[in-house]
């Protein structure tokens, strides 16, 4: 546990030190100001740097280092040291809720300072569940005042515990640049150079940046030789309104009392017995060695004359570092072992960055709870003591492996190659199939030998410094158990995880220098020299570890098998480059779908752990319901359904699906009650399985959080749901109330009145599917059938009784007078058209062909974009981030995400539209979302990884405000987009079931398969392989001017499934096809 050893407080604000200068943590009002707790062995985040200006050339140097003599007092803290030729002074004092940072300086030459300091303004607990997303949600506004330059405010737009904590940062004296994010600062190529790129320019952006590493920055005036600034920061613990005119300097002069002589007591000097020496980045490969190790490439992507990275035809992803220094998004996987789908919660995952993060969030089970070590907090690697690092000790020092040459990725398997002057190292980690074994594996190509130091920051738990593991070594072997007395002891008692390898010595921080021991969390692994050197760590639920025995190769085949049999076998065979794309798809949206599902986190979202109700019944559901695993569709219907709360009949948000039961969301949005209700219809159709209604399952206490001891059948809750959704009807009518929300995370109601009085057209059209398909299957059809007739009419009559454009949401609070929300009656909301109502209606058959031809030509005018469909035709107006429609889409400052409005589950659903009406213009669309070699789909799409589901695509403003007034270019292809948030989602399930079910049209029920191609003619030929049913078929589909079907080319029996916009399925009993049938089909 981290205990920094020097604290100064005054009034709301503390600031806590580690003994050796570095500042761990600064808060007010309990409320953390800084973006990371930070130990003595990191990068400073907060951060004071000098330049010296040598014509066109900057040489920067940061003055708040382990090389200066620091001291302490109980009001504040000194750095004294040097920099170039110059001597400095640095005072950091606390005076009401002020803080300051004075600088004098004395050389020779022109100098001037740049002040950086990394902001989050928020609780510990949700910064260190997501620094990116807490970045999102600060307001950055500049001003330049006349007497002293830039004064940058900061606002936390999201409540914390229902107050806004702000921030003021500026000088005393003139300022003359600032910036607002650190990628501004730091630059993607830091990741190779470790050099902040925006210092070593003239001139700071001057550009208010709301990216995702939200810092205050700011550049002084220049001056000769000598001189003293004095920074500061004001402290607001709740600035309910935005943010308006700063603070007037005179009053902020008034606060500060400059520091006299006092009594300052020596901080402790660091000892360095091995100091940290430059990163070792590995050396550019040339094409002659890339065509040797990878002779059969595909989907190679370039840029000009470079390879940026490319597949191998067993689907492993290659890297070049050209590609990763230019991406704002680094890349990263998550590692798998084989994921049991039948109990998800036993899963063993790691995730690897490519800049040489090796192993972190290394966990067996719950994604949160159960870590044993620590995640990456940082895109651009500026903090490597994360995770597991390998060092070598050279002349140099101990030197850092960063980026490498090529990263080679699959599912289960990370390679790091360095090409250095002489020799190749290469780091694999590898996580076996079933023995829950994670290995790392270090080796010289030319078996030369190297003293390798490998080390790692233990969490055991949801975040590094929080709690004290239990830990026990014996020779070679550390055991870790989590916390005592903590909840995931009381859970989980006996999960442990134990390492082994060939390493001499096993020690901590006292490697470094012994002043820091205990501060990082960090154990130190010592190899003897050697040309190979072996890491292993074990996990078990139960505290036993068998032998260590692995067979890579036989791993290798057990993976491919794995993903061959939950794949339902599919390949695709057509000359077109997309088809090749979408088998590569294939395995890595799997791939992702089982994180989401088994290992639910990402690369951005590193918190997660949980079940979404809603999504949960969506990406893994449809996955299994499009490969037509039963099984795996039932345990998830049952799981759910236990987690129902009794009182309500609702259900939360989210939940843990593992022991963890009692952690949950209780509030949820008005549609999740629908989505169990979805999943069980849809397999009730699929498998004809009405036994399931049977099954006795537990419901949920909500003030207990825990299971019932009584349970009922899953009829009986599916009963008590329904009767939920009856008593949520809008008065007099069947429109559901709208509640805490719909899918639209961003478009939560902004106050309770909104809440009680509005409904949103997209729940009400959902529910109309889900009873109509229930009322099929359910002992109380007529009832079901009674409440979606009610349903239709209600629709018709208020969404479409006066308009032929479907509202985003209607606002019932004067029933007698109906008012349109997001549409172009709307004179409040600043947006005209919402995407999700116009494309579920459709999906759910609640309009007929006319109408869901109007709602595809308005989707085709205003929200049908170069790189997709985007939720509503203009962003939500942003005015500093004060709420007052809905919360998120109003509070965010960063334009990303739903934010921006290209959500891309959403665009798939829009496919599932398109395929439903047969539009073959669905295929297309799944192209534009696809992430391999992009640019072929979406001229304007910059560079991301090629592998990963990205769950939006972001106009890249720089702001909201800049996103308000350009807005028309992201229609007109005139700014690039970038990839968003990765991985976790459920959007890699839903685009495989779009892709299987609704364009390729390949569906099962329980006697019967359907074939309904929704494909262009120019797919005249294509193959698919697929086994379903227990059989294996071979598919050709033709173009034809009639639809039917052959089997092993004679013309076969089949009807035709009804469809309201046009012809429908092609259906045939199952009975009829046999095992390697030969299928043709016309379409």
């Amino acid at each position: 546990m981290l205990k920094p050893a020097i604290s100064v407080e005054t009034g709301q604000l503390k600031a806590k030190f580690h003994e050796t200068g570095q500042l761990a943590v600064l808060t007010g009002n309990d409320k953390m100001i800084n973006q990371v707790i930070q130990n003595p062995l990191e990068n400073r985040l907060t951060q004071l740097y000098v330049r010296k200006h040598q014509g066109e050339k900057i040489l920067i140097a940061p003055l708040l280092t382990d090389t200066a003599r620091f001291s302490y007092s109980a009001s504040g803290v000194k750095y004294e040291g040097k920099a170039f030729d110059a001597t400095y002074t640095v005072l950091f004092t606390l005076m009401e809720n002020y803080w300051f940072y004075e600088v004098a300086i004395e050389g020779s030459g022109t100098f001037d300072f740049v002040y950086i300091q990394d902001l989050s303004l928020a609780d510990s607990g949700a910064v260190r569940s997501n620094e990116a997303y807490i970045s999102q949600y600060i307001d950055m506004k500049v001003t330049d005042t006349t007497d002293s330059g830039y004064v940058i405010q900061a606002r936390q737009n999201q409540p914390q515990n229902g107050e806004f904590p702000a921030v003021q940062i500026g000088s005393f004296q003139k300022t003359i640049g600032f910036a607002t994010d650190g990628f501004d600062i730091y630059g993607t190529t830091y990741k190779t150079t470790e050099e902040p790129t925006g210092l070593y320019q003239k001139q700071l952006p001057n550009r208010v940046y709301q990216y995702e590493f939200t810092e205050a920055v700011l550049q002084t005036e220049s001056f000769r030789d000598k001189a003293e600034f004095v920074f500061y920061g004001k402290f607001s613990s709740n600035q309910p309104e935005a943010s308006g005119e700063p603070v007037a300097l005179a009053t902020i002069r008034q606060a500060y009392v400059k520091q006299r002589e006092i009594a300052w007591q020596a901080g402790t000097e660091v000892q360095w017995k091995r100091p940290l020496g430059p990163t070792i980045s590995g050396k550019a490969v040339e094409m002659q060695i890339i065509d040797e190790r990878y002779p059969d490439r595909i989907q190679e992507e370039w840029q000009g004359e470079e390879l940026l990275s490319f597949f191998t035809p067993d689907y492993k992803h290659v890297v070049l570092p050209v590609k990763e220094t230019q991406l704002l998004r680094p890349h990263g996987t998550i590692l798998l072992d084989q994921v049991d789908p039948l109990h998800p919660e036993n899963t063993l995952s790691a995730s690897s960055y490519m800049y040489g993060l090796f192993l972190s969030q290394a966990v067996l089970g719950n994604t949160n709870m159960n870590k044993w070590n620590s995640n990456a907090r940082n895109p651009l690697n500026l903090l490597k003591t994360s995770g597991v690092r390998v060092y070598l000790e050279t002349e140099a020092g101990l030197q850092n492996l960063g980026m490498p040459s090529l990263w080679e990725i699959t599912t289960n398997e990370a390679v790091w190659h360095y090409w250095l002057a002489d020799d190749v190292i290469t780091v694999r980690a590898f996580i076996t199939a079933t023995s829950k074994t994670i290995e790392l594996a270090i080796s010289s190509a030319r078996q030369r030998a190297y003293s390798f130091v490998i080390t790692n920051q233990v969490t055991m738990g949801a975040n590094e410094y929080e709690q004290t593991p239990r830990k026990h070594i014996s020779g070679k072997t550390v055991t870790y158990q989590l916390p005592a007395n903590s909840l995931g002891e009381q859970i989980y008692p006996e999960l442990a995880y134990q390492v082994t390898g060939d390493y001499d010595q096993i020690t901590d921080e006292r490697y470094f220098a012994d002043v820091y021991q205990g501060t990082a969390e960090l154990d130190v692994f010592v190899y003897p020299t050697t040309s190979e050197a072996h890491f292993y760590v074990q996990a078990s639920f139960d505290g036993e570890f068998s032998q260590l025995e692995i067979d890579h190769a036989e791993d290798r085949r057990k993976f491919r098998s794995h993903y061959d049999e939950l794949t339902a076998e599919l390949y695709l065979e057509h000359p077109s480059r997309f088809t090749e794309k979408i088998n590569i798809t294939v395995f890595w949206y799997t791939h992702q779908m089982l994180v989401h599902y088994a290992a639910p986190h990402g690369l951005e979202q590193y918190s997660g752990a949980a079940w979404g109700t809603r999504d949960v019944s969506q990406g893994p559901f449809e996955f299994f319901y499009a490969t037509g695993n039963q099984p795996v569709m039932k345990a998830i219907i049952e799981t759910v359904f236990s987690h129902q709360y009794e009182q309500t009949g609702d259900w939360p948000q989210w939940f843990m699906f593992d022991k963890y039961t009692a952690i949950q969301q209780e509030e949820s949005h008005g549609d999740v009650i629908v989505w169990p209700l979805k999943m069980l219809g849809d397999y009730l159709e699929a498998t004809g399985d009405t036994d399931i209604l049977s099954a006795e399952l537990p419901y949920v206490d909500s003030e207990a959080k825990a299971f019932t001891a009584e349970k009922a059948t899953l009829l009986e809750h599916v009963q008590k749901a329904v009767a939920t959704i009856e008593a949520r009807f809008m008065p007099g009518t069947y429109l559901s109330n709208y509640g805490d929300g719909d899918w639209d995370d961003t478009l939560q109601p902004a106050n309770s009145q909104l809440k009680a009085s509005m409904v949103s057209s997209w729940t009400v059209a959902l529910t109309y599917q889900v009873l109509g398909k229930l009322a099929d299957w359910l002992p109380e059809s007529e009832r079901y059938q009674t409440i979606a007739e009610g349903i239709y009419k209600d629709f018709h009559q208020y969404m479409l009784g006066e308009t032929d454009i479907i509202p985003g949401f209607l606002n019932l609070e004067d029933p007698q007078e109906v008012r349109y929300m997001i549409h172009p009656n709307d004179k409040e909301t600043n947006s005209h058209y919402r995407l999700i109502p116009m494309t579920q209606s459709v999906i759910s058959e609640l309009v007929d062909a006319k109408q869901a031809a109007a709602n595809f030509d308005i989707i085709r005018e205003h929200l049908f974009y170069p790189d997709g469909v985007r939720l509503m035709d203009r962003p939500a107006n942003y005015t500093g981030g004060v709420s007052r429609h809905f919360k998120r889409a109003e509070q965010a400052a960063n334009f990303g995400r739903e934010i921006g409005l290209q959500y891309v589950h959403a665009h798939i659903r829009y496919v599932e539209a398109l395929a439903k009406v047969g539009n073959t213009e669905a295929w297309e669309m799944l192209e534009k979302i696809n992430p391999i070699n992009i640019s072929e789909a979406v001229p304007n799409a910059a560079a991301r990884q090629a592998n990963t589901y990205f769950s939006s695509s972001d106009a890249a403003f720089i702001n909201r405000y800049e996103a308000q007034e350009k807005y028309d270019l992201v229609k007109k292809g005139g700014i690039p987009v970038q990839g968003g948030w990765r991985i976790y989602s459920s959007g890699p399930g839903i685009y495989l079931n779009q892709l299987i079910s609704s364009v390729l049209g390949i569906r099962q029920t329980q006697t019967q398969l359907l074939f309904d191609p929704v494909l262009p003619n120019e797919l005249d030929g294509l193959e698919a392989h697929i086994q379903l049913a227990g059989k294996r078929f071979d598919i050709q589909f033709i173009a034809a001017e009639k639809r039917s079907i052959e089997i092993n080319g004679e013309t076969a029996v089949f009807e035709q499934e009804a469809n309201p916009y046009r012809e429908g399925a092609l259906s045939i009993d199952k009975n009829q096809l046999p095992n390697n049938a030969q299928l043709t089909i016309y379409f």
